[in-house]
């Protein structure tokens, strides 16, 4: 057997092998959290939600995006996406100290509101829609 020939069907074995990701991610790789914050509150923010995400069960099964903009005169504001769409936006308090809540709150209804969105994608099939247009 030539190397070229190896290298496709170990290609073709890797890709076959690989565990189906849903529909609606299928550009996603599960269980990622990406961080896009910036200021000092913003990390903070991220590791208490990233600590109270990885809690809960089956969370591994999705890849979120955190996000925040700062502003000096509105504060920072942070929102959580999944599958290109908000299911957590809030301000950030001026304290640190309310942090910690904050995202342990935001990880438990940005959960539901996954999970919610889950459900209607396996639900609800209408065929002139896309996966993601619901």
């Amino acid at each position: 057997m030539t190397p070229k020939r190896l290298s496709a069907m170990t290609f073709l074995m890797t890709i076959l092998a690989w565990p189906a990701i849903p529909a609606i991610a299928q550009d996603a790789i599960p269980g990622v959290v990406v961080n896009q914050t910036v200021t000092v509150a913003g990390q903070e923010f991220f590791q208490h939600f990233v600590a109270a995400w990885r809690e809960r069960p089956l969370a591994e099964r999705f890849a979120i995006s955190v996000t925040e903009r700062p502003s000096a005169r509105w504060g920072s504001q942070v929102w959580v996406e999944f599958a290109q769409r908000r299911v957590f936006h809030t301000h950030l308090p001026a304290g640190r100290s309310g942090l910690r809540p904050l995202g342990e709150r935001a990880a438990e209804i940005a959960f539901q509101r996954v999970a919610d969105t889950e459900v209607e994608r396996l639900l609800f099939r209408e065929p002139d829609l896309g996966a993601d247009e619901l």
